[in-house]
């Protein structure tokens, strides 16, 4: 087992945010260690809205198996787009969020359905 220090994990972001957080193998750490670095990853990107800071803080809160934080930006997330009138936006989240009450209001703004590819590619990602 591995033992990371900050400047490990600093390496290990930068290498996530190059190649792809998902695509980056980290198995050779402990379960503990893997939550940290996904964790710590994704918390650079959780006060920031919008779809790319959205993909990266989700998919590695999914990954670390944090569902609390996974929805907590999702509704966060649904929130930006109300303000920005983005009702695709909010439609794939409160999907992704499986929030079926959500979904049907927002359906009433005749959305497009223009994130259907990428709620595909997220939606494996989150566990429920």
């Amino acid at each position: 087992m591995y033992i990371l220090d900050k400047e490990q994990i600093r390496k290990m972001h930068n290498l996530m945010r190059k190649n792809g957080v998902h695509k980056v193998n980290i198995s050779m750490f402990s379960e503990q260690q893997q939550k940290l670095i996904y964790d710590s990853y994704a918390e650079q990107f959780f006060s920031y809205g919008g779809l790319g800071f959205m993909v990266n803080c989700v998919i590695p809160y999914a990954l670390a198996n944090n569902l609390v934080m996974v929805d907590k930006k999702l509704k966060q997330e649904i929130d930006y787009a109300l303000k920005q009138n983005d009702y695709d936006y909010a439609l794939l989240c409160a999907r992704l969020l499986n929030d079926n009450a959500m979904v049907e209001f927002l359906k009433q703004y005749n959305v497009t359905n223009k994130y259907d590819k990428i709620f595909d590619d997220l939606n494996k990602f989150i566990k429920r």
